[in-house]
């Protein structure tokens, strides 16, 4: 049976269904118990922030709460004890990037703040005063602003976003749910080979490509450009929805010889 030590789940639309009542589905119960009692762990690689995690996690009642969180799409804490442990080094040297590279994007900043003014269907989001990201009122939307976006920042490269359904969160090109994934397992020496990951949208795109995972897979409900990065990566795409499909893809991949 292949050896997964590492598994890498995105938490909403991948594990959680939306609608839902928010909690562990009885499959990916019995293969996160038979994942822990082979020495396997669990990461929750999400765009939600660290409070917001946790408080998914406890709704969740998973057997086990997970080793890691991975926040904002970038941020690695370890669970130590009762709480949660940031990784100093990585968090510490993220923060400095984005906080340079922000300084550096008033232009961009200043076109996104024109746009949200003229139009009633993208509302920011700020955090301690600072814009951090917007949310839209319809994918459509999503989809316009992205290109806007895209646009405007063409003439500083490092910056970049993450999306997932109507939420955009502003980052550098750097820093992602991959590079992220990367990072933990270099600390924790486990070779892509033995690294599971699963997500559904586009912020999950950089964990499912093979770069970090040798197993990615989706549930049925992924949309067609994450079904279609999985199947490039030679992953597997589930029958079943979220936290049932996950459980499918794991069985599958530790069933090969």
């Amino acid at each position: 049976m292949s050896l997964l030590r590492l598994l890498s789940t995105d938490f909403d639309g991948t594990l959680i269904a939306h609608p839902s009542d928010g909690r562990c589905s009885s499959a990916f119960a019995e293969v996160l118990d038979l994942h822990r009692r082979s020495g396997g762990l669990w990461a929750i690689n999400t765009g939600r922030g660290l409070d917001h995690a946790i408080e998914g996690v406890r709704i969740f009642s998973a057997p086990y709460e997970p080793d890691y969180l991975l926040t904002n799409e970038r941020e690695i804490f370890l669970r130590a004890g009762g709480g949660w442990e940031p990784d100093r080094e990585w968090n510490d040297l993220c923060q400095k990037r984005h906080a340079e590279l922000f300084s550096r994007a008033g232009a961009v900043f200043s076109r996104v703040g024109d746009l949200a003014s003229s139009s009633p269907d993208v509302t920011l989001i700020r955090e301690n005063g600072d814009l951090v990201g917007l949310v839209t009122s319809s994918e459509q939307v999503m989809e316009e602003v992205a290109g806007f976006i895209d646009q405007e920042a063409a003439h500083l490269p490092e910056f970049s976003f993450q999306r997932n359904t109507v939420y955009m969160r502003f980052c550098h090109r750097d820093y992602s749910k991959g590079s992220a994934l990367g990072a933990l397992c270099h600390r924790l020496s486990i070779p892509r080979e033995e690294v599971f990951a699963a997500g559904d949208h586009f912020n999950d795109l950089s964990m499912l490509d093979g770069t970090y995972a040798a197993s990615p897979c989706c549930p049925s409900n992924a949309i067609a450009e994450v079904r279609s990065a999985v199947q490039t990566a030679g992953g597997y795409v589930s029958s079943l929805p979220a936290a049932d499909g996950v459980a499918e893809a794991w069985r599958f991949f530790t069933s090969q010889p």
